[in-house]
């Protein structure tokens, strides 16, 4: 399911590890893979049809964390300038972007792997080690939006400084 919620664990995350990881890389790797079912759903708008795929996956994971690495990196310069001016300092290597995108992309399709039967994160494999159920998806995404929240206060904080 399309949902911005996905933001809050990657927010948060980023904003705690500004040193370590690249806050821009952190939350596109935390949404961008949800392209994938907007597209499928207008291409063919079956909501009872599986609408994930091969980026709600491990491998589509890693694919999909290079492509964001490589179009970060190619933008770096600015990407820079504009977070000096929030007073935040991070690391642009070609390196840090792609492990940065992908943690938060893992972090992503792990959590839609415990509640959605269509994502299957050793895909081909149709194994899903992690799946609680469909029932626990408004609770997790409740968590999500305190993690926002959290992150929002945090970076305000830093910002503010």
């Amino acid at each position: 399911m399309l949902t911005p919620f996905h933001l809050g664990p990657g927010l948060l995350l980023g904003v705690l590890t500004f040193k370590f990881f690249n806050i821009w890389a952190i939350l596109l790797g935390s949404i961008l893979m949800d392209a994938e079912p907007a597209i499928l759903l207008i291409i063919n708008p079956c909501y009872s049809c599986f609408h994930h795929g091969f980026f709600h996956s491990i491998l589509g994971a890693v694919l999909g964390s290079f492509i964001i690495a490589a179009i970060l990196w190619k933008f770096r310069e600015i990407l820079n300038k504009i977070s000096l001016k929030f007073g935040i300092s991070q690391p642009f290597s070609f390196k840090i972007l792609f492990s940065s995108s992908l943690i938060a992309w893992l972090i992503h399709i792990f959590f839609d792997n415990s509640t959605h039967y269509d994502v299957f994160l050793f895909w081909p494999s149709r194994y899903k080690p992690f799946f609680i159920g469909p029932e626990i998806y408004w609770p997790l995404n409740y968590i999500f939006l305190i993690l926002g929240i959290l992150g929002l206060i945090i970076i305000y904080k830093k910002i503010k400084k």
